[in-house]
C-alpha cells in the first residue's frame, strides 16, 4: 500500500516534533519535515508530497509566499495544502483559501484532529480523480429546466438552512447544484452520479479541485461554529441532504 506523504512546513522545532511524532504513529503516513519557506519549496519540488502541513509564520519564505509559488508554478497535481495559523481574522482566512489551501486551522489545535483531516481531504481527491476519468455523459447546462429542478432548489436550500450551511459561504451554491443534478440518479441507485463534480466545475468555469475545497470548507465551518466532530466526506454530507429531502417529501 502506497503511503500518504506528508510535509510538515514550521520552523518552530517543537511544535514541528510533536505533530510529526503523532503522524509517524499512522502506519499510513510517510512524515518529513521544512523548517522555512524556502526549504519546504525545494521538498515540494523534490519529494512530491502528497499533503503540505503549512505554518504561515516561517523565515525566508512564509506560507502564503509557499500557496503562492504552489499555485502559479506547480502544474501537475498539487499537494494538498493544510496551513495552521494563530490568525483568525476571516479576511486573512478567505485569502489564504483562494490561494489553493484545503484547509486552515487555528493555533493550538489537537494534532489527531490534524491526522483525520489528512485522511479525509486525501480521500477527497482520490474520489475526485476518479470521478475524472469517467466519461461525462450530463452537462448541467444542456440538461432542461423544469417544474422539478425548482421544486428541489427550493427544498435544498431548506434543508442546508437546517443544517447551518449559509449562503454567503462559497460552496453553498455548489452543494445546491450538486443535490438537484444528483438528486434523481441517487433516488435511483442509492449513489451520487460519476462525473458530478465536473458537471459541477464546468458549469460555474472553475476547477474540480476548487468545486471540492469549496465544499470542505463550508461543511467544516458548520462543524466548526457547533463544536461537532464528523468524518463525514463531502459526498456523504451531500447525501445525507438528499436523503432528507427523498425522505421528508
Amino acid at each position: 500500500m502506497n503511503k500518504i506523504k506528508i510535509l510538515i512546513a514550521d520552523d518552530n522545532v517543537l511544535a514541528a516534533k510533536r505533530l510529526f511524532d503523532k503522524l509517524i504513529e499512522y502506519e499510513k503516513f510517510s512524515v518529513f519535515t521544512a523548517r522555512d519557506g524556502v526549504e519546504a519549496i525545494e521538498k515540494i519540488n523534490n519529494e512530491n508530497p502528497d499533503v503540505v502541513l503549512l505554518d504561515i509564520i516561517m523565515p525566508k519564505l512564509d506560507g502564503v509566499a509557499v500557496l503562492e509559488y504552489a499555485q502559479t508554478n506547480i502544474k501537475t497535481q498539487k499537494p494538498i495544502f493544510i496551513v495552521f495559523s494563530a490568525v483568525s481574522q476571516e479576511n486573512y482566512i478567505n485569502r489564504v483559501m483562494n490561494l489553493g489551501a484545503s484547509y486552515y486551522i487555528i493555533k493550538p489545535f489537537d494534532e489527531n484532529v490534524i491526522a483525520t483531516r489528512i485522511m479525509q481531504l486525501f480521500s477527497d481527491l482520490k474520489k475526485v480523480q476518479y470521478f475524472n476519468t469517467e466519461p461525462q455523459k450530463t452537462n448541467v447546462e444542456n440538461r432542461p429546466k423544469n417544474h422539478h429542478d425548482d421544486e428541489l432548489k427550493v427544498l435544498a436550500t431548506k434543508y442546508m438552512r437546517e443544517a447551518g450551511l449559509k449562503a454567503h459561504m462559497t460552496g453553498y451554491s455548489y452543494i445546491r447544484d450538486i443535490i438537484v443534478t444528483a438528486f434523481d440518479t441517487y433516488c435511483k441507485t442509492g449513489a451520487m452520479p460519476k462525473g458530478i463534480y465536473r458537471t459541477i466545475a464546468d458549469k460555474n468555469k472553475v476547477s474540480v479541485q476548487k468545486v471540492e475545497r469549496a465544499i470542505r470548507n463550508c461543511f467544516e465551518s458548520v462543524k466548526e461554529s457547533s463544536n461537532t466532530e464528523c468524518k463525514l466526506t463531502n459526498s456523504q454530507a451531500i447525501c445525507q441532504l438528499i436523503e432528507k429531502i427523498r425522505l421528508n417529501n
